[in-house]
């Protein structure tokens, strides 16, 4: 075989090799979401990532969910908006719902949050798949006996309630 082939044929080995090599790299530094909190952690800026229901895309006035605003220091927190009742496009805040994640305490202030997070809790019996799902495998759910107070974040691996605040928090 000529030695340009045996050239041509071990460069061709080296690239299969880098892109396995980086392929690997890119899955550790990326790993796949199985909780709340590897959604959530480190929430997106505004607009935050699109959510979906029944496999369509829906607009932010129907849900919304991404970090606090950075001028206010609540950037570590996720502020959820949902269109009220769900699945409709919120042209107000008359016509939404804000439910608040925040684990390291950046509100500061949390008297109009309706309950207090948790992890893991125990869903109510009447809780239901609201068809919402946020880059495919975390999905919303709601119980009509407490739907004023929570929503409840379902993962691979866990889950999480998150308060309502009523009147909604807001940055000045």
């Amino acid at each position: 075989m000529p030695r340009w082939r045996w050239q041509l044929a071990a460069v061709f080995v080296a690239v299969v090799l880098l892109a396995v090599v980086g392929r690997a790299l890119f899955l550790a530094a990326h790993p796949a979401h199985t909780t709340v909190a590897s959604y959530f952690d480190n929430p997106p800026a505004w607009p935050g990532q699109p959510w979906s229901r029944n496999g369509v895309e829906v607009s932010n006035e129907v849900l919304e969910s991404s970090a606090g605003p950075e001028h206010c220091g609540w950037q570590s927190a996720t502020l959820m908006f949902i269109g009220w009742p769900p699945g409709i496009d919120a042209t107000s805040s008359a016509q939404a719902r804000q439910y608040i994640r925040d684990t390291r305490g950046a509100l500061l202030d949390d008297r109009f949050l309706q309950g207090s997070f948790e992890h893991n809790p125990q869903l109510p019996a009447d809780a239901t798949d609201t068809g919402f799902r946020y880059d495919g495998s975390l999905k919303l759910y709601l119980a009509p006996s407490d739907s004023a107070r929570y929503v409840y974040l379902i993962a691979p691996a866990d889950s999480e309630r998150w308060p309502r605040s009523d009147p909604m928090t807001l940055c000045e």
